[in-house]
């Protein structure tokens, strides 16, 4: 009877051991439920994540390109306007870095829409230099300050030496108010202008051939009518100018008469603006440059002709007029 009466209570100790309560197993349960699918459903987000920057890349990179096209169209617009860019400029129009517009002004080149030089571009065509009365229009900003500060440098009464080009033809324009000048030049298109607006001053035209396209004289009878002159001041164009070479000119023949035209002068002042600085292919050099005395610009870009010029013994003046 005694152990009848242990094993009964044995089992009411076994069957009445502490338990959760009904509602807590239930909310186990449901969480137990709920979080299996969640760690199922985990990796939705990062897809949707890598989807949705994919698709903005991709909207980035049309962003871009139209740009791209953007920033190209105002450059080829800036050259038509003002016949160069330089890359400060483009860059503070665009608000973009120097980087991506030397890359836009490469990708121009190659499609041949423009010709690069230091620190800008010039049209494609400026590249083979076109005849004078197409470059006159060029520019002309720069020129007309090139030559008035060239024009103060002249006095009355005195015998200046002018090589062709548009350049030089403005400073002479500068000139009109000179007394008793004598210009001896080989410019057809010096001596037109200084014949109709200049009745004040003594025109004295070189021999030699003619040169019809840029109507100008070249050769050995231009050297021989120089034989017996020699002046204080020679004045001269440049096509080119590369730092580490000098002061060019595109043709042979254009090159031969301004060597000449500055064996016959005690100062040789160059006349050129900021776009030549680099453009040298095909170019024929006529000066070294510590071969000349002072150099007028615009704008010397990155100082690179004042620092070329006076690498020698002789100092060279380069006198920037806008810059």
């Amino acid at each position: 009877m005694q152990r009848h009466l242990e094993r009964h209570v044995m089992a009411d100790q076994t069957t009445s051991t502490p338990s959760a309560p009904a509602s807590e197993r239930a909310s186990a349960n449901a969480a137990a439920t709920t979080a299996a699918p969640a760690q199922a459903q985990a990796p939705a987000p990062s897809a949707a994540m890598a989807a949705s920057e994919q698709a903005a890349a991709q909207a980035d990179a049309r962003d871009r390109h139209m740009l791209a096209s953007e920033r190209r169209g105002l450059i080829l617009s800036m050259l038509r306007d003002h016949g160069s860019v330089s890359v400060s400029d483009v860059r503070a129009r665009c608000g973009v870095s120097a980087v991506t517009i030397r890359n836009d002004l490469a990708y121009l080149e190659d499609e041949g829409r423009l010709k690069r030089i230091h620190g800008g571009a010039v049209p494609a065509s400026e590249y083979i230099v076109p005849v004078v009365s197409k470059r006159i229009h060029k520019n002309v900003r720069a020129k007309q300050a090139i030559a008035q500060a060239a024009a103060e440098r002249v006095r009355d009464g005195e015998m200046i030496l002018v090589g062709s080009g548009s350049t030089t033809l403005e400073f002479v324009k500068a000139l009109t108010e000179k007394q008793n000048l004598t210009i001896v030049t080989n410019s057809c298109h010096i001596i037109e202008f200084a014949e109709q607006h200049m009745p004040q001053v003594t025109i004295i035209s070189t021999g030699g051939q003619l040169a019809r396209t840029w109507r100008h004289y070249t050769g050995s009878f231009l050297a021989a009518s120089l034989a017996d002159v020699y002046v204080d001041q020679v004045f001269l164009g440049a096509d080119g100018f590369e730092p580490s070479f000098g002061f060019l000119a595109e043709y042979e023949e254009t090159a031969r008469a301004k060597v000449e035209f500055m064996r016959h002068a005690r100062s040789k002042i160059i006349l050129m603006d900021a776009t030549k600085v680099g453009a040298s292919q095909l170019f024929l050099r006529f000066a070294k440059p510590h071969d000349v005395d002072c150099v007028i610009m615009d704008y010397d870009p990155e100082g690179l002709v004042a620092s070329a010029c006076n690498d020698g013994a002789r100092p060279v003046q380069v006198l920037e007029t806008l810059a």
